[in-house]
Order: structure tokens, then C-alpha cells, then sequence
């Protein structure tokens, strides 16, 4: 089966994807070939005496893109069943590219996107974000991405906090009209006083959590006060 092929070829490549802890409580992932494709046939047989798809239990990289990886791994939860599981995994981080969310500020006042979001088919509020770019620093993928989603570079940018790969900036901007390049899926950008912010997320306006995380960060690292 091709998606169980690429699949094996993968943890070949990056075996730290699929690494057990052997900790309590721990999802474990099952990598031995032999054990996938017997566990499945079991599974497949339950499935369709059910009548259920069996495709819901095929083991492998379900689909691909220059972005993302979507794979089910056969995995045992903690109280011993078997079954599949299906994860995204960040395909530029893996190839270097450190993803960023950056707060752009100008003085007691910051800018917010409008943005629309294919995966749940909405808008949101949220601060510039963006993919790792492999080849390019934190840094420079942060000029980037406000390059194209506000049309402004940053005369400070300094990270306030690293997650999984991705890297939390504050940034003061530079004086000009902000505005998005064509093809981004911004509908606007407004330009709102600090302290509002927090009312909006209080509010249920401010959804996005890279927004939330970046926002509070700044704030407790007493890069303002509220």
C-alpha cells in the first residue's frame, strides 16, 4: 500500500517522529511493520463486520504538500487497545523553517488582521503569523511575513517566548500606511489601542491562540502594562 510505503520511508528519515518515552499514560506508536499490518487486518474485519470503511484503519502518510504531512499511526493507548490515530505534521519545520507570530506595535497601539481561515471556513482576528520559511532565521521569516501581510518592516523585533517550533515576537513598527500584498487572505487591518486587546479576547472577539499566547507573553515580560 502506497500510504503504509511512504510512511515506513518517513520514519526511516526522521525516526524522532516517531519516538515512544516509555512513560505512563504515554500514547505509544507502533512501528514494527509486521505488527502494523497484522493489527489492520484484525481491525479491517471488525470494521467491515460493522459496516464501516475499512480505509479508516489504512496506516500511513494519508496525504502531502510542500506544507504538511497528514498521517494515522497504529498506536496503543494506555489501556492496551490498538487503533489508529491521525496527526499533522509541520513539514517545514522539519526541514529547517521556524514558524512566527509577531505583535506589531506602535506606540500604545497595535495592529490586528482580519483573516480568513480555510480549515474551520472563517474569519478571524489575529496578529501576522506564518510557516517556517527553510533557508531563512526566525528573524527574517518575521520581516517577511509583515512584509506581506501589512506591508511594514519592524525597527525592533525582539521573542518573547518558543514553542513547538514556532517562535513569538514583539515588534515596534515602522511609521506608514499598513497594507496587505495581493493573495493574502486578509480582508482588513485595523490599528486598535493595547488595552483593547485584552477586551477583545475577554469578549470572544480574539479567537486565534497564537494571538493570545503572543499578546500575553509581551504583556507579562513588561514589554507594556495594561
Amino acid at each position: 500500500m502506497e500510504t503504509l510505503k511512504k510512511y515506513l520511508s518517513l520514519m526511516q528519515e526522521r525516526p524522532e517522529l516517531f519516538r515512544n518515552k516509555g512513560e505512563k499514560g504515554e500514547i505509544r506508536i507502533i512501528t514494527d511493520e509486521t505488527q502494523i499490518r497484522a493489527e489492520q487486518k484484525k481491525i479491517r474485519a471488525k470494521l467491515k463486520k460493522e459496516g464501516k470503511p475499512s480505509s479508516w484503519i489504512d496506516i500511513g502518510v494519508l496525504a502531502e504538500d510542500e506544507w504538511d504531512y497528514l498521517v494515522r499511526d497504529l498506536v496503543e493507548f494506555p489501556d492496551g487497545r490498538i487503533g489508529g490515530f491521525i496527526r499533522g505534521i509541520n513539514r517545514k519545520n522539519l526541514e529547517g523553517g521556524t514558524g512566527v507570530v509577531i505583535m506589531p506595535v506602535r506606540g500604545d497601539k497595535v495592529l490586528l488582521l482580519k483573516h480568513y481561515r480555510h480549515e474551520t471556513r472563517n474569519w478571524y482576528w489575529e496578529f501576522p503569523r506564518g510557516y517556517g520559511t527553510p533557508g531563512l532565521s526566525a528573524e527574517q521569516n518575521a520581516h517577511k511575513e509583515l512584509s506581506e501581510e501589512v506591508g511594514l518592516l519592524p525597527t525592533k523585533l525582539v521573542p518573547v517566548f518558543r514553542g513547538t517550533g514556532v517562535l513569538f515576537f514583539y515588534a515596534e513598527m515602522e511609521d506608514g500606511q499598513p497594507q496587505t500584498k495581493d493573495g493574502e487572505a486578509i480582508q482588513k487591518i485595523e490599528l486598535i489601542d493595547i488595552r483593547e486587546v485584552g477586551e477583545w479576547i475577554l469578549n470572544n472577539k480574539i479567537t486565534d491562540w497564537f494571538t493570545i499566547i503572543a499578546f500575553l507573553m509581551a504583556e507579562k515580560r513588561q514589554f507594556f502594562s495594561l
